[in-house]
């Protein structure tokens, strides 16, 4: 701490540094002033903890001092010095919270206790302070921790037994009981559904801050979690178990309308039945459960323990001979609205479930694989990109994600087909893809890739359309070259074979001889005399 003696009178300055043992108050620095002019100026460096000060000075007297200092918002210490014992002086002094009110000539033990006094009454200040801080720490970040808490609930990171739980609330220093009953509202909103220009945080910024108003009449509320699980943005809701059903509810299906309204997407809400807190992770996990496998009630409320309302009384099977019929006549828009239309009548019938979904999925992938089959496309290689593998991910998860994934199928098998049947175009893109990578060791199966097609069905292909094998033209390719490099290149024999593709010289040195009758060493002698 420090300390700042004012007096105009000098011997009694240095009487008081000499008199007092500082560090037995714990105070570490003595600054000295002589008017308070001067004192006002060491406020400029910061301010003192305590101040000594003579009450009756020539150039502004100690009142003033206290005055100043208390307008500029200093909540020090303060300890008067007098010659004359006044009460108008002491009155004014306490106005002032002045901590005593000594009288000269100074007696060392009064002082002392003065000092004490002040240096208490500072630490209590300091102390009260930084409770003060920690408690609006606490504040603040209540929210987080009870957040982090029910979070830990939820994923089952504290063992959902009571003990556990209750043992975890106290450590957390959280207000409340784990007998309580609680409910849980779970709001589901899948990512096919959120317009592309959110960004994906943003998105479940806003989303959680929606509930929350909603819900608890402010932003971020500390018993709301946001996660995302396989494409789907969730907020988990913890709700007392006090809350009555028809308010939920009501405020479940205000939710859905303003997501509707303001984020311009699709929410679904589903709560479960009243459980304690140990309870709530096994609830979170069927209320999952209910949502993969709502595929036609989506935008609703709905209860945990009331099924989807589906008429399964009836199985369907997509009509594959139709469908191939439309793919062989290459019909890619009336595919889809066939497709749409099928899905659209099962669903207004209440007959769309997962299983059946899934069902119709199996029975368009039977036509697609099949006519790929017959005309030797490798189907795995087709739909590798990883636009096609995210829509096939999601394809299950509503009708809306189904159309957006056929659709991509459906054009991509059309096209291929396509483009077999106009076999040179297939040849064309094979020769380009030969003249892009010869300098690479390259097989018949690499090229057939390349196109889509089974490696037999494209040497039949090539063969007919240029006479040669696929071996035959890469060679020519690699062999064109090396004349070029021959001519032109300073490089070894060696090395120019190792950048035509070739694995070892005296290879290169055969298949060059067979195509143009010279070795390499005398085409290069031969054509570089004529040059």
């Amino acid at each position: 701490m420090r300390c700042l003696l004012i007096d105009d009178d000098i011997p009694t300055v240095e009487a008081l540094l000499g008199i007092v043992n500082w560090n037995e108050f714990g105070i570490t620095e003595v600054l000295t002033a002589y008017n308070i002019q001067d004192a006002k100026q060491l406020f400029g460096s910061g301010a003192p903890d305590l101040i000594i000060c003579d009450i009756e000075m020539p150039r502004g007297s100690g009142l003033d001092m206290i005055k100043w200092a208390r307008e500029h918002e200093y909540d020090g210490g303060f300890i008067f010095l007098t010659c004359h014992e006044s009460f108008t002086f002491a009155s004014k002094a306490i106005s002032y919270n002045a901590d005593s009110y000594l009288v000269k000539p100074l007696d060392k033990q009064e002082l002392e206790a003065a000092l004490r006094k002040s240096v208490d009454s500072l630490k209590k200040k300091m102390m009260m302070g930084e409770y003060s801080k920690m408690g609006l720490a606490w504040l603040k970040n209540k929210d987080l921790v009870e957040r982090g808490f029910w979070s830990d609930v939820l994923t089952a990171a504290i063992s959902p037994r009571i003990n556990l739980i209750q043992s975890e609330m106290q450590k957390r220093e959280l207000s409340l009981s784990v007998h309580s009953g609680y409910i849980l509202l779970l709001v589901s909103v899948p990512r096919s559904q959120i317009e592309s220009r959110w960004d994906e945080s943003l998105f479940h910024y806003a989303l959680s801050n929606l509930i929350s108003e909603i819900l608890f009449n402010e932003v971020s509320h500390g018993r709301i979690i946001a996660y995302q699980a396989d494409n789907v943005f969730y907020n988990a809701i913890i709700i007392g178990g006090e809350t009555g059903v028809p308010w939920l509810r009501e405020s479940a299906e205000n939710i859905i309308l303003l997501c509707r309204q303001y984020l311009k997407c699709t929410a679904t809400c589903y709560f479960s039945e009243k459980v304690e807190a140990s309870g709530l992770s096994q609830a979170k996990l069927e209320l999952e459960q209910l949502d993969e496998s709502n595929i036609i009630f989506r935008g609703k409320v709905h209860c945990q323990n009331e099924p989807f309302p589906y008429n399964t009384a009836e199985g369907f099977t997509l009509d594959a001979e139709l469908f191939t019929m439309l793919f062989v006549q290459k019909e890619k828009v009336q595919i889809v609205n066939r497709l749409k239309k099928e899905l659209e009548v099962l669903t207004s019938l209440n007959k769309l479930n997962s299983a059946m979904l899934h069902s119709i999925r199996e029975d368009f992938l039977q036509v697609v694989y099949s006519l790929l089959s017959r005309h030797h496309i490798q189907a795995h290689r087709l739909f590798a990109d990883e636009v096609t593998q995210q829509l096939a991910q999601s394809a299950e998860s509503s009708v809306f994600d189904f159309m957006k994934w056929a659709r991509v199928v459906t054009d991509k098998t059309v096209d291929s087909i396509k483009e077999v049947l106009l076999s040179e175009g297939v040849v064309e893109r094979a020769k380009r893809f030969i003249h892009d990578n010869y300098r690479q060791e390259l097989s018949r199966e690499d090229v057939a890739v390349s196109v889509y097609l089974t490696a037999d069905y494209l040497a039949k292909v090539f063969k007919n359309e240029t006479g040669q094998t696929v071996k035959e033209y890469l060679n020519d390719c690699r062999i064109n070259a090396a004349k070029q490099l021959l001519i032109e290149s300073p490089a070894t024999i060696g090395q120019i074979a190792m950048e035509t593709g070739f694995d070892t010289i005296s290879y290169f040195s055969t298949v060059f001889k067979k195509l143009t009758g010279e070795t390499p060493i005398a085409y290069r002698s031969k054509h570089r005399n004529v040059r």
